[in-house]
C-alpha cells in the first residue's frame, strides 16, 4: 500500500499534464499531430507504491524520448484506490488510454465493451510463452497481455526452519505436514513470532484447494460459486486450532504489523503467496539477518498442486481512447525495449516476453523464483477461465466476512450462509 498516494500522483499526473501542455503551447497549432511540433498525450495509470511509481515514471520519461509526438500523463493509486476510481469511470467511459489490469477484474471491463481488441495492434510473437496470453483472451478476442508471470508457493524463513531442525518443505508435502511443522515452529520460535499467516482468510488459497481436489472458485458457466458451504466451512476452519493455540496470529495480533506484513515485521516463518512477492520481500528480511526461500505449498493431492501460471498483472488500452496505434506503441515499448526493460527490473515480476527476459538484470531473488517455477513445472495446470465479472465483489466479501468471523463476531455457519446469499446477489446483478 502506498503511504503517500495524494501526493505522489499529483507530482506525476502534474509533471506530465504540464511537459505536455508546454510543448503543445510552445508547438502552437502547425503541424500535424502526433509529432515534435504537435504531440498528442496518452494516459497510463496502475497500482503500486513509490518505487513501481519512480521506475514507471523513469521509464515513460525514455519512451517520450525516443517517441517525440507522444506524450505520456502517468498517475498511480493504491490498489483498491484504482479499482474504485476505475469502476466509477465506466459510467461515463472515461478510461485511460493503457491502465495496468488484474486478471480477476479483466471480465467486468470488457464484458461491458471497455477495452479494445489488441490482436492487431501488439505483437504477440514477441511473448515467450504463448500460454501467456491465454487469460487475456474473451470472446475470441486478445483485450490484455501479460506484464509478467508467476505462480502460487511457499515462502518461508529457511534460517528458522533449520535452526529448528525442521526439513525444507518438499513437493508433495501434506496440509496436515505443514501445520504440524508450524505448531513446532512456533513453539520454538517462542512469544511474539508464529509458523504461519492465517491463510483462510484469502480466496486465493481456497482456489488453490480447491484445485488440489478437482474443483474450482467459480461454476463452470461463471454464473455461480463452484463450491458448497460445507466445502467453505471446512476450509475457513483448517487454522482455527492453530489459532486457538496461538501458533497462528489472530486478527488483533495482525493488526499490529507495520505495514501489514508478518514477514516484514521479522514475525511470520511461512506464508503463501504469488510467488514474485518473494523480490519484495527478502530484501527486508535480509535486512533483518533472516533468509527467505520458495517452496511448493502443502496439497491435498500430491499429484496436484493446485497451482497455474497467471499474469502477475496485465495491460490494457481503454477503448475510449482516441490513440489506440499510440497506446499499443507504448505498451510494446514497456514490454520490449531493452533500456525500459532495464529501467523496470523484475518489479512488476519476471518478465512475459523474450526481450524482457533477456535484457532485465537477474538478480538472486529473481532467480530463486525462476528456479522456483522450474522445479514444479510439471505440477502447473493451465489458468483456469477469466473470471467472472462478479468476482472482484465476490472476492471482497469473501475477505470482509471471514473477518467477521476472525473478530468473533459470527461462527463459521453463519458466515459461510452470508457469503453465499452476498455472492448470489453480485451474481443475480450482473446477469
Amino acid at each position: 500500500m502506498n503511504r503517500y498516494p495524494i501526493r505522489r500522483r499529483s507530482v506525476l499526473a502534474g509533471a506530465a499534464a504540464a511537459a505536455a501542455v508546454g510543448a503543445t503551447a510552445a508547438c502552437g497549432d502547425d503541424g500535424p499531430a502526433g509529432t515534435a511540433d504537435d504531440p498528442i498525450t496518452i494516459s497510463f495509470e496502475w497500482w503500486g507504491d513509490d518505487v513501481r511509481a519512480d521506475l514507471t515514471q523513469q521509464a515513460a520519461e525514455l519512451f517520450q524520448q525516443k517517441n517525440e509526438g507522444i506524450k505520456v500523463q502517468t498517475n498511480f493509486y493504491g490498489y483498491a484506490e484504482l479499482w474504485e476510481s476505475l469502476t466509477g469511470r465506466m459510467a461515463s467511459r472515461d478510461l485511460p488510454d493503457v491502465f495496468q489490469m488484474d486478471y480477476p477484474r479483466l471480465r467486468q471491463f470488457a464484458e461491458n465493451g471497455m477495452l479494445l481488441p489488441l490482436d492487431d495492434l501488439i505483437d504477440t510473437a514477441a511473448f515467450r510463452d504463448p500460454t501467456l496470453l491465454d487469460p487475456g483472451r474473451l470472446n475470441d478476442e486478445l483485450v490484455a497481455v501479460p506484464v509478467a508471470a508467476n505462480t502460487t508457493g511457499m515462502i518461508y524463513r529457511a534460517d528458522w526452519f533449520a535452526e529448528h531442525g525442521i526439513p525444507a518443505p518438499e513437493v508433495g508435502h501434506s496440509w496436515d505436514d505443514y501445520m504440524d511443522a508450524v505448531a513446532t515452529l512456533s513453539t520454538a520460535l517462542g512469544e511474539g513470532k508464529w509458523g504461519a499467516e492465517d491463510w483462510a482468510r484469502s480466496y486465493l488459497y481456497m482456489e488453490m484447494w480447491l484445485h488440489q481436489q478437482g474443483g474450482a472458485f467459480y461454476s463452470e458457466d461463471l454464473k455461480s460459486l463452484g463450491f458448497t458451504k460445507d466445502q467453505l466451512i471446512e476450509y475457513w476452519s483448517m487454522p482455527a486450532d492453530l489459532i486457538a493455540q496461538d501458533h497462528v496470529p489472530s486478527a488483533e495480533e495482525m493488526a499490529e504489523w507495520t505495514g501489514g506484513d508478518g514477514m516484514a515485521a521479522d514475525a511470520i516463518a511461512s506464508q503463501f503467496r504469488w510467488d514474485s512477492a518473494l523480490s519484495g520481500i527478502a530484501p527486508t528480511v535480509a535486512d533483518l539477518g533472516g533468509e527467505l526461500k520458495l517452496a511448493p505449498p502443502p496439497t491435498s493431492d500430491p499429484d496436484n498442486l493446485g497451482i497455474y501460471l497467471k499474469p502477475s498483472m496485465q495491460l490494457v488500452i481503454g477503448a475510449n481512447t482516441e490513440y489506440p496505434e499510440e497506446s499499443a506503441k507504448f505498451i510494446e515499448f514497456f514490454l520490449t525495449d531493452p533500456e525500459a526493460i532495464a529501467i523496470l527490473g523484475t518489479n512488476r515480476g519476471i518478465p512475459s516476453t523474450t526481450a524482457g527476459l533477456e535484457n532485465v538484470e537477474i538478480d538472486e531473488y529473481s532467480q530463486a523464483i525462476l528456479d522456483y517455477e522450474e522445479s514444479v513445472k510439471d505440477y502447473i495446470k493451465p489458468a483456469p477461465p477469466v473470471p467472472p465479472a462478479a468476482a472482484g465483489g465476490v472476492e471482497a466479501k469473501f475477505m470482509e466476512i471471514y473477518e467477521q468471523v476472525q473478530y468473533g463476531e459470527m461462527d463459521y455457519a453463519e458466515a459461510a450462509d452470508l457469503f453465499f446469499t452476498e455472492a448470489e446477489t453480485l451474481f443475480a446483478a450482473e446477469q
